[in-house]
């Protein structure tokens, strides 16, 4: 009889021994899937940080680009206004000197073709 209670006893422990068994096989599947999912989740975040970065330093070179082109465009502009406040100050002075014709000069460069803009619309 005590044979029979400790048969028993170990096929109960057997049958607690599968079942927990086959629950811990599907935990370690649901766990696998879970993994898969996490690692597609990690190499598409990666992928997007990468892209990020390309972006982040596309964004660079275009501003350092369009930052020197606009300095070439300020300095040509600078000497325009340059220029241009040359020309004024040389009509100005041949304004207000007495108007001869051995005072005008026949070199078109230095007419400026503001000299009909009175000082009062400057």
């Amino acid at each position: 009889m005590t044979s029979w209670l400790i048969d028993a006893v170990l096929v109960a422990a057997l049958l607690v021994t599968s079942w927990r068994t086959g629950l811990m096989y599907k935990e370690l599947k649901r766990l696998r899937s879970e993994e898969t999912g996490f690692r597609q989740a990690l190499e598409d975040a990666d992928a997007s940080i990468n892209r990020a970065a390309n972006a982040v330093v596309l964004l660079k070179s275009e501003g350092v680009r369009t930052l020197r082109a606009l300095e070439e465009r300020a300095a040509e502009a600078q000497e325009l206004v340059e220029r241009l406040d040359i020309l004024l100050d040389s009509y100005e002075q041949k304004r207000g000197a007495p108007v001869t014709a051995a005072a005008i000069p026949h070199d078109n460069d230095a007419i400026s073709r503001f000299a009909s803009v009175t000082s009062a619309n400057r």
